[in-house]
């Protein structure tokens, strides 16, 4: 299985991807990810793409959903445009993301020179934005949401059920498989509970998903450990974000802001790696990089006897070597 971001091609056959994120919303979780200058998002994007950056992932407003940071169509383009315009002029072969699901400023930012859209709703945020990633012929990462929740039913029958969903309205639209990598939307719950979407309070305590067998952050991590099970039942490559997610505080058994989240987020990474997911989005492109390639020599063992792992992990190495 096999599909592409802009020029770059994800899943069976190729390196796990790197995308690197770079917010231009101060009003991010994560302050060290904010850029405030166009000479700010150059200087970081030289850096990502020195680094081992496939693609760069522009955020004109977060998405966090336990906070309210709803800002207008026009205030999201006026930060995502001069960045966009900036980066195509110095690096016209870099792939582009852009992380929305208005279809307005995706139609835009498309026209600017993005190659992707990254939309956290997975293409039911915005009823016209399938039609305009189809007309535009770019790639689309649809992200695990479902419309309501649907309690009873395990996290990972969820979310592929709502992939699914996803990926029927972007077959109706004329949207190719092979222009779609999917998102298990680790840190998303449904977007009826989402302030985002909806204008309301942000859900607070465990039950952000609503169901009470599964605190988010035993969601979340459920959602990285079946990373395999959401490719092999859709058939298509899959990203996933977890870089200094929420979550891995709980896991990291300590107060940790996002700050202090470095380390937990690459091992996190690793494993989403080792689990089979395709690509990673990440704060941390030069650490990750590494994370990622140990993840994706050990997945060369997985299930394999110790001799053909010995001779496959032999290959890999011998092949890097001799580039």
């Amino acid at each position: 299985m096999r599909s592409r971001l802009g020029r770059v091609w994800v899943g069976d056959g190729e390196p796990v991807r790197i995308m690197g994120v770079i917010n231009l919303s101060p009003e991010s979780f994560y302050r060290g990810s904010v850029r405030a200058t166009v000479d700010d998002v150059l200087r970081t994007v030289e850096s990502m793409v020195r680094d081992g950056a496939d693609v760069v992932d522009l955020g004109g407003m977060s998405t966090a959903p336990y906070n309210r940071t709803l800002v207008s169509a026009e205030e999201e383009l006026g930060r995502l445009r001069p960045a966009i315009k900036a980066i195509r002029d110095s690096h016209p072969d870099l792939v582009i993301s852009v992380d929305t699901f208005r279809a307005r400023v995706a139609e835009e930012c498309l026209r600017l020179g993005a190659d992707v859209i990254n939309d956290v709703t997975g293409l039911k945020g915005d009823p016209a934005m399938a039609k305009v990633v189809a007309d535009s012929g770019a790639s689309v990462i649809v992200v695990a949401r479902e419309r309501e929740p649907r309690r009873g039913l395990s996290p990972l029958d969820r979310v592929i059920g709502a992939l699914r969903e996803s990926l029927e309205v972007a077959e109706r639209a004329g949207i190719g498989p092979e222009r779609v990598v999917v998102d298990p939307g680790v840190g998303f719950g449904p977007l009826s509970l989402d302030p985002v979407i909806t204008g309301g309070e942000p859900v607070r305590g465990d039950l952000r998903h609503g169901d009470e067998a599964y605190p988010w952050y035993s969601w979340d991590s459920i959602l990285i450990t079946g990373i395999q099970r959401i490719r092999s039942e859709l058939g298509l490559p899959v990203l996933v974000g977890v870089s200094r997610k929420s979550f891995l505080e709980r896991l990291m058994r300590r107060p940790a802001p996002p700050e202090d989240r470095l380390f937990a987020s690459l091992s996190a990474e690793a494993i989403s790696v080792l689990m089979g997911a395709d690509a990673i989005r990440t704060h941390n492109v030069r650490e990750s990089r590494d994370a990622v390639s140990v993840g994706e020599a050990l997945r060369l063992c997985v299930s394999k006897p110790p001799r053909e792992c010995s001779e496959e992990l032999a290959r890999l190495v011998h092949d890097v070597l001799t580039r």
